[in-house]
């Protein structure tokens, strides 16, 4: 509990926690909902920004931002993350230096105010940001590697070279959890259930699968894909096709979502491409799958095979996933923030009040 806080936020989660541990502390919903009045008799006192599920955004505003990789509301953020301290965590932030993640290609002056969050009103002894993808391949042993992370919001091929990524060999899709959720709802709709975001979350999570090949599973008896599902009211639906044609479209998307949303095989293959033959050798070699929505049953061996229909011919990969799944980037800064080595990469509050904000360039690259 005296060791530096990891937070990696994430575009539908936050998880928290200390450095050195296995796994985080906490996971809160990074869904916020930050009203504009509050009823009458509600007192005087009452938070700007509050945590709720209820607080979804709208599909096509999740999409905008995360492919912009911003944070839409500083004020929610800093209620997010003085909330993991205060109630998750239960420690002080004067008294922790903090690592914060950030997706890949993050503007120069969002990390500027996320370093300036992090000391001016957070009050942190020292701070830094690190990239997700390169903790994500610390969380896999590596420190090289095409960390295809497929995400709530988003989805990203980002070539990891000693250490560094990319930038010019990264791909991103808005192809990712949350139009799978939106396309499960419209599957679904035929058993007349109205389903709550948890519900459809619940089902996406623990009930859906990738076929090795869709047309040949949809020739089997409906039997052997066919489960039922226990609603909260004590309901039971019945799931059928719904079970592998929602994660499918991570492969197949419609032609009609356009151009930002391809297959995440194709999203890979189009980082691959950028890179120059040596470090495209290694890559093939230690392609690494991570996010809270590459964990469905079968994705990664169909990943490997629709790779390699689209790669030159006769070429190998290989092709690892962990169990962490949405957890890698946090357990990457888990252990990069528990080296020795790393206690002079701190960026210490002396340093900051003397180069401002603008320090983040320099130290965290």
């Amino acid at each position: 509990r005296t060791g530096a806080v990891v937070i990696d936020v994430g575009s539908s989660s936050c998880r928290a926690g200390f450095s050195g541990d296995l796994a985080p502390r906490a996971e809160v919903s990074a869904l916020l909902g930050c009203p504009t009045a509050w009823p009458p008799g509600a007192g005087e006192k009452q938070p700007e920004a509050f945590l709720a599920e209820e607080a979804l955004p709208r599909p096509e505003t999740a999409l905008e931002l995360a492919q912009q990789s911003l944070i839409p509301s500083w004020e929610a953020a800093e209620a997010l993350w003085q909330h993991l301290f205060a109630h998750e965590l239960q420690v002080a932030p004067e008294e922790h230096a903090l690592l914060l993640t950030e997706p890949p290609l993050s503007p120069r002056w969002q990390r500027e105010r996320m370093t300036e969050l992090a000391f001016e009103s957070l009050g942190c002894p020292g701070f830094f940001l690190s990239q997700q993808p390169v903790l994500s391949a610390y969380a896999h042993g590596r420190t090289s590697g095409l960390v295809v992370d497929v995400g709530h919001a988003a989805s990203s091929a980002v070539p990891v070279h000693e250490g560094y990524s990319l930038a010019h060999g990264t791909e991103r899709s808005l192809l990712a959890g949350c139009q799978l959720s939106c396309y499960l709802r419209k599957l679904v709709g035929h058993t007349g259930h109205v389903l709550s975001h948890e519900v459809l979350e619940d089902i996406k999570h623990k009930c859906c699968y990738l076929a090795s090949n869709v047309e040949a599973e949809c020739q089997l008896p409906p039997g052997s894909y066919t489960l039922d599902y226990a609603l909260p009211d004590g309901q039971t639906i019945s799931l059928g096709k719904e079970r592998f044609q929602c994660p499918e479209m991570l492969f197949n998307p419609p032609p009609d979502w356009g151009t930002c949303c391809v297959g995440i095989h194709q999203m890979a293959q189009r980082s691959l491409s950028q890179l120059p033959g040596e470090m495209k050798s290694m890559m093939y070699d230690n392609i690494l799958l991570c996010g809270g929505s590459s964990l469905f049953e079968g994705l990664q061996s169909r990943f490997h095979h629709e790779l390699l229909q689209i790669l030159p011919h006769n070429t190998k990969v290989k092709v690892a996933a962990t169990s962490l799944g949405r957890h890698s980037a946090w357990t990457g800064g888990s252990i990069l923030t528990s080296l020795k080595n790393f206690q002079t990469w701190w960026i210490r509050r002396d340093e900051y009040n003397e180069e401002g904000p603008q320090v983040v360039h320099q130290r965290c690259y």
